[in-house]
């Protein structure tokens, strides 16, 4: 037949063959592909656990389903939301609350690694009955096994209150420093001065023991009666510096007066002018034990002249 006059168009076979073909392909590459959509879809929505994803293409892909994660989100199975494990940092707006530990009246602890591989610092409270019939909590600092000893180092100093149930008004921090000689105490900046210790005065601590009764060649009693004599006894009122107010009238000594003529009696090195009012560590500092014995040394000399004078006579 020929194609005028007709609403046709004759295709050669061979073409014909090769369209329907490619068309029974696509056709068939479309529904496989509509029954993998239809069955991962299934899949991701209603399948616990890990699922294959299947695509067109043959290729396929493993993971957890859609119904896993959001099972699991609402459980709070996943331990990246219930721990910190992992984490590099972040922001916490709220309390951190450490519950009580296995062991009675003791809490979980915190630890500080400051060395890989190496144990760190520990943290933890304790509630004990103290001697006054209170029940009060304890923060204890340590190392974890405890062979190590922890020293907290607070910059700011520590703050107390006035006594158990009162409220320091000054609000201030307090320092106490050792490093040679006298412990030192600080109030914030200002040194405020040595806390003095009970002298220890046993024989058994001391070594290199002379009396100046046994020295030859010496009158100990007759120079420190000299010395003595020089003393020079005044009255003074400490000066403001810093926190420290005005002190009323006091009497006393100079020790910059008694370096002079007992060094033996004054302790430290002088300040200078311009000295720093907030430390005054090198201050001059009297030791009252030296000077007894030097008032002993004095009485005792003034005794044997007494002596001497009532057996002449006088």
């Amino acid at each position: 037949p020929t194609q005028s006059g007709a609403a046709w168009s004759a295709v050669p076979r061979v073409a014909l063959n090769m369209v329907t073909a490619a068309l029974v392909a696509q056709s068939a590459e479309a529904l496989r592909g509509l029954n993998y959509d239809k069955q991962n879809w299934q899949q991701v929505y209603s399948t616990d656990g890990n699922i294959t994803v299947k695509l067109p293409d043959g290729t396929t892909f493993t993971g957890p389903s859609w119904k896993y994660l959001s099972d699991n989100v609402v459980l709070q199975n996943d331990s990246r939301l219930t721990t910190i494990n992992g984490k590099t940092g972040g922001i916490i707006n709220g309390e951190i609350s450490l519950t009580r530990s296995a062991t009675e009246n003791i809490s979980n602890r915190i630890v500080f690694t400051t060395i890989v591989a190496a144990e760190g610092v520990t943290a933890w409270a304790e509630r004990h009955n103290f001697a006054d019939g209170t029940n009060r909590q304890i923060l204890n600092l340590s190392s974890v096994s405890g062979s190590r000893k922890a020293v907290l180092h607070a910059d700011g100093g520590v703050l107390c209150r006035a006594g158990m149930n009162n409220l320091s008004l000054l609000r201030t921090g307090y320092f106490i420093d050792y490093e040679s000689g006298p412990i030192s105490l600080y109030i914030d900046s200002t040194r405020m001065g040595e806390i003095q210790l009970s002298a220890t005065s046993d024989r058994l601590l001391k070594k290199e023991i002379e009396y100046l009764s046994d020295m030859v060649g010496a009158d100990p009693s007759a120079n420190a009666l000299n010395e003595v004599l020089q003393w020079n006894p005044a009255t003074f009122k400490y000066k403001k510096r810093s926190i420290i107010p005005e002190s009323d009238t006091h009497l006393g000594f100079i020790a910059n007066d008694l370096v002079e003529v007992s060094p033996e009696c004054v302790k430290g090195k002088g300040l200078e002018d311009g000295y720093d009012e907030n430390n005054t560590a090198e201050a001059y500092s009297l030791d009252e034990i030296a000077m007894i014995a030097k008032l002993t040394l004095s009485i005792q000399e003034l005794q044997k002249q007494i002596s001497e004078l009532q057996a002449n006579g006088a």
